[in-house]
């Protein structure tokens, strides 16, 4: 087994003591990342034993929220949004701009990191940022002012999706990120013009 990997006897001894941290009032809540095989994160979600979930969930994996396409060549998360809010827990989406690409160009901000690897999606980021630009749809007919705001309010559409974390590298952007999450989910019509594109793959 990858020595980096955590196993499901890891996971164990690891709720057991948080509980105990819990009974002593030295924590409220704890949660768990949501990376690694799916077969193996399903089985922990149907474990339980902790209130929080951070899963992957952007316009170019959407897996976690919705069933991929025949052939879809990257990580299924097998709707795991959907089960772990089944089970009450707090659903954290993550990389809900794909590390950057969702922001539609190959160009990072001077403090980002230089190099993302990618989770879940293509090999190289400069194919991730093609595949967003499948998405620019949206900002041409007026629904968002930038894919950046396309991928922050589809992922706040989703049910069971509790709160999105993006990272931020500067006041602007967190700025405009709280801009986009004001304006709410997309409409019902685009999040059906992307479940369409998600469809098929291309």
């Amino acid at each position: 087994m990858d020595k980096n990997l955590v196993s499901l006897e890891d996971l164990d001894a690891a709720i057991r003591t948080f509980e105990s941290l819990h009974r002593q009032g030295k924590v409220r809540a704890w949660g768990i990342t949501g990376m690694g095989p799916s077969e193996a994160l399903q089985e922990t979600v149907g474990k339980g034993g902790f209130q929080t979930i951070q899963l992957p969930y952007n316009l170019l994996n959407q897996s976690a929220g919705a069933p991929p396409p025949a052939g879809f060549p990257f990580q299924d998360y097998g709707r795991l949004i959907d089960r772990s809010a089944e089970r009450e827990m707090g659903v954290i989406a993550i990389r809900i701009l794909a590390g950057g690409a969702l922001s539609g160009t190959t160009e990072r901000h001077p403090v980002a990191a230089k190099w993302v690897n990618p989770i879940a999606s293509e090999m190289f980021y400069s194919a991730d940022v093609v595949r967003a630009r499948r998405y620019e749809f949206l900002v041409e007919e007026g629904q968002a002012e930038d894919v950046v705001e396309a991928a922050v309010r589809f992922a706040i559409s989703k049910p069971g999706v509790a709160t999105a974390l993006l990272g931020i590298s500067s006041l602007d952007q967190l700025e405009q990120a709280v801009r986009y999450v004001e304006r709410g989910p997309l409409s019902e019509e685009s999040r059906e013009r992307i479940g369409a594109i998600w469809s098929r793959l291309e």
